[in-house]
């Protein structure tokens, strides 16, 4: 009963039987007949998100399932403080505090329903904050500066983008008639939350994307539990399978069976192969594939892109922000800025700040003094109260923060997918083409459902390349 001994040590509650069956399955004696009946194997490259669904997806239906994950760690994107061993320095919080992914969209998304399932607590964050915005470095709700002409333009523009037809257009392009005070508040409302900057970030692709959504929406946040910690959970019946510190480097499918090969010059032969790795990975050709990939892909490649990105978590002995402060928008250096302690912890006192796009890139050339910048910006519109009250070690006097470059991460390179100025929802179908009926791809930057670079986007890549690759076995 591994599975249950788990979800006790992990502190998930299960309320009304719900999953129960497929909760007890690992006790049952006599497994059935597979499901989808299949002499072969499949190897996953990739254990995030989408590559562990795809697993577990694969392995439920009776198909033997193997993956190879290049890094130390399972989960990807999705990784938290708490789980950090070699970070010591920083936060005792008694809410996590993610690395990575750090809010859940929508209510009934697929990872939004996963949790509602397996009874995870979470707390919705527009019913317990109000967020700001700042304008002129100045920090205020957005009723304070609905008298602000130049505010109101911006977020009818914000909230008009949903609405936007056409391609060829970049966020910066189309907002070219706002005045440059509200530069950075667009930026970081929009380029930075969508993974780059206004001036790559399409206007068509991310309109394309929103109009194709069918969730409500809703920003959730978990309550007590890492997203990696119910990552793990959830994904439980293929952890086993995973093997880590395994770099595949080149995948040629012109024989019988399709031959990875690793960094270490290994060899695996399977019968079908998904490949989940980051966009990042395969523009910079990281990994070899005999034949190459399809044209179509190729092409589309070259209109998502993947920009750097910085997780910054610093603890501070005062929050001068606002305790009821959910983000702050507007920032340079802190364009993404989340209060981690609202309306889960008792000390409400962490800032987790997130970078996108040429911004992250001029941050992670100053390496730890990028902490030094981020605290002058909050300094200029604090009143100084960001270095007065910042934590520091009690012996060296250094400021008591994370720095999370996922830029610099080998295996990442990157934040998460964005459309190009030029690109459409039909690129990212384009990035799932398979190659012949060996070789699949997977992962948040081939969703067409709307959720592209969220976890709901890779799990929802993980649906549809597993239906790939059974129809592939039965011809159905």
């Amino acid at each position: 009963m591994k599975r249950r001994k788990l979800l006790k040590q992990l502190g998930f509650g299960l309320s009304g039987g719900l999953l129960l069956p497929h909760l007890l399955s690992s006790c049952t004696k006599d497994d059935p007949a597979p499901e989808v009946p299949f002499d072969g194997d499949v190897v996953v490259i990739g254990a995030g998100t989408a590559g562990l669904y795809t697993a577990d997806i694969l392995k439920a239906k009776g198909i033997k399932v193997k993956i190879l994950e290049a890094g130390s760690q399972i989960g990807g994107r999705v990784r938290s403080l708490r789980n950090q061993k070699e970070l010591v320095n920083l936060s005792v919080a008694d809410f996590p505090v993610e690395l990575g992914a750090e809010v859940i969209y929508g209510s009934d998304s697929i990872w939004g329903t996963n949790l509602k399932n397996f009874a995870v607590n979470t707390i919705d964050i527009d019913e317990v904050s109000s967020d700001r915005y700042i304008l002129d470095n100045i920090s205020k709700l957005a009723a304070d500066w609905e008298i602000d002409g130049d505010f109101t333009n911006a977020q009818n523009f914000v909230a008009s983008l949903q609405n936007f037809s056409g391609s060829g257009v970049s966020v910066e392009q189309a907002a070219a008639g706002l005045p440059a005070r509200v530069k950075a508040l667009i930026n970081s409302q929009i380029g930075n939350l969508y993974g780059s900057s206004n001036s790559a970030l399409g206007m068509g692709g991310v309109s394309e994307s929103l109009q194709a959504r069918t969730h409500d929406g809703a920003r959730l946040a978990l309550r007590t539990n890492p997203m990696q910690d119910f990552l793990i959970f959830r994904f439980d019946q293929v952890r086993d399978l995973v093997q880590l510190n395994t770099q595949v480097t080149s995948i040629d499918s012109t024989g019988d069976k399709v031959l990875i090969t690793d960094a270490n010059g290994n060899q695996i032969e399977t019968n079908k192969v998904v490949v989940t790795v980051p966009i990042s990975i395969l523009k910079k050709n990281a990994i070899s594939f005999s034949p190459g990939l399809p044209g179509a892909m190729t092409s589309s490649m070259s209109r998502i892109g993947m920009d750097h990105s910085i997780r910054v978590v610093i603890d501070f002995k005062k929050n001068f922000w606002g305790e009821t402060t959910g983000f702050l928008w507007g920032g340079e250096s802190i364009a993404n800025c989340f209060s981690a302690g609202v309306g889960r912890g008792e000390f409400n006192q962490t800032l987790s700040i997130t970078i996108n796009g040429p911004k992250a890139v001029e941050l992670s050339a100053q390496g730890p003094d990028m902490v030094n910048t981020i605290l002058t910006e909050l300094d200029t519109i604090y009143g100084g109260q960001a270095t007065a009250f910042v934590r520091r070690d009690f012996d060296t006097s250094q400021v008591l923060s994370v720095i999370q470059d996922w830029g610099k991460d080998e295996f990442i390179q990157g934040g998460y997918s964005y459309p190009m100025a030029s690109a459409t929802l039909e690129d990212r179908g384009n990035l799932g083409l398979p190659i012949g009926d060996k070789v699949f791809f997977a992962g948040e930057a081939t969703d067409v459902s709307g959720d592209a670079g969220t976890i709901n986007g890779a799990l929802a890549s993980a649906e549809r390349v597993t239906q790939e690759i059974i129809k592939s076995i039965t011809g159905e």
